[in-house]
């Protein structure tokens, strides 16, 4: 059986493909058209825009961390996309989260992860303090 294209497609409208209704499309921030650039179809945002933003990381467009443009995400979120901020708690921990999943605090009240490098290893973890075999072995 073969493959089945996404009839979405990309996320992005291309201007080279942009007929009908959806050549009227135009950037909310600065007004360019579809015709002209590349528009982010959930957001309405132009390409120019976006890399403006993930720069500035201004917290409302923008994640104040990673970057990432996702407004909606943003705002639920105080200024953070949902992958900088603690699926336990919500609390945002952008560097701990992106490597683990959780914020920190949340991370050791489970006590079954490696505070290191994250492998699940339940007895390991609790035998050397909150490391693995591995990462006790190089300290």
């Amino acid at each position: 059986m073969a493959k089945q294209k996404n009839r979405r497609g990309s996320k992005w409208l291309d201007p080279n493909r942009v007929t009908g209704r959806r050549a009227k499309r135009y950037c909310k921030l600065c007004g360019t058209e579809a015709t002209q650039v590349r528009i982010l179809k959930n957001e309405n945002i132009c390409e120019n825009c976006v890399k403006e933003l993930e720069k500035k990381k201004g917290g409302y467009y923008a994640c104040k961390a990673c970057g990432k443009v996702a407004p909606k995400q943003v705002q639920e979120n105080k200024g953070y996309c949902k992958d900088c901020v603690c699926r336990a708690c919500g609390k945002a921990d952008p560097k701990f989260v992106q490597k683990h999943g959780f914020c920190e605090t949340c991370f050791e009240i489970m006590g079954t992860n490696c505070r290191k490098c994250g492998k699940e290893a339940y007895a390991q973890v609790q035998r050397n303090d909150g490391l693995c075999d591995k990462c006790a072995g190089k300290e």
